[in-house]
């Protein structure tokens, strides 16, 4: 399990890390979770220099170019403000994954301390902002993804609350709803064949439990589920959790 550090600082000051995928792909998803967070009470910052949390050269074992990415980002996102992304993988490694990076690094305790202000966005929202609800309409059955990397954090627990509270939402359950969608950043790349199996297998049995959409709180597997689902030529949604918060909010004139 990848757990989060215990004793998080819980700012209401944000400074916000849109993530590479939203940055290039999924720009809707960090624009839906920055109103969010300005909606139930966070005051967001966004760092223009920010790039990369590090993870493709992590997950590659090129510690060296990682711990350049993180220190980058280290530099960028310096204060006392919460870091907050839409994203369980890029918080996972921001908060995890480096202390294993700068593990004989002189620079531990600076990364040790940067790790205790980052959070997930749902984990943000119920567990600082304390969101018990969403005061919204959604009319969609939806089948949930939790994302290895959000497994050991109390996102899964966040975004089910989360979903829950919207009027109109059914949470439909399917087979297989631990496991890997494969994707797992340069594994899919490095590992191709594996990474194509675990997908298909993950979208033939979300799709046999026919929702009207997947959610998440990773755009890295929504896009590698996507991506099967059109090559099988299965109808299959994806929609990011921030998405679905805020279009529900929307719904009802909220936001």
């Amino acid at each position: 399990m990848i757990t989060p550090p215990c004793d998080r600082i819980k700012s209401k000051e944000v400074s916000f890390m849109a993530t590479c995928l939203c940055d290039s792909v999924y720009a809707s998803a960090a624009e839906c979770a920055v109103a969010l967070l300005e909606k139930f009470g966070a005051k967001v910052n966004f760092p223009t220099k920010q790039t990369c949390c590090g993870q493709p050269a992590f997950n590659s074992g090129d510690f060296k170019n990682a711990r350049k990415v993180v220190e980058h980002t280290m530099s960028v996102f310096n204060g006392d403000d919460a870091v907050v992304l839409p994203s369980s993988s890029c918080a996972a490694m921001l908060y995890h994954s480096t202390e294993i990076a700068f593990k004989d690094s002189d620079k531990k305790p600076q990364v040790a301390a940067f790790a205790k202000r980052v959070w997930e966005l749902c984990d943000y929202l119920v567990n600082v902002l304390n969101v018990e609800s969403i005061d919204g309409s959604y009319e969609a059955k939806i089948a949930i993804h939790n994302s290895c990397h959000s497994k050991g954090s109390d996102t899964p627990n966040a975004m089910l609350k989360l979903l829950k509270s919207i009027e109109g939402v059914e949470i439909i359950e399917f087979e297989g709803a631990q496991d890997c969608c494969g994707f797992g950043g340069t594994f899919s790349v490095v590992f191709p064949e594996i990474s194509g199996e675990l997908g298909v297998s993950k979208v033939q049995k979300i799709s046999a439990a026919k929702p009207d959409m997947v959610v998440a709180a990773d755009t890295s597997c929504l896009m590698h589920q996507q991506g099967i689902a059109q090559k099988q030529n299965v109808p299959y949604k994806t929609v990011h959790i921030a998405q679905v918060l805020f279009d529900a909010l929307k719904n009802k004139g909220a936001i």
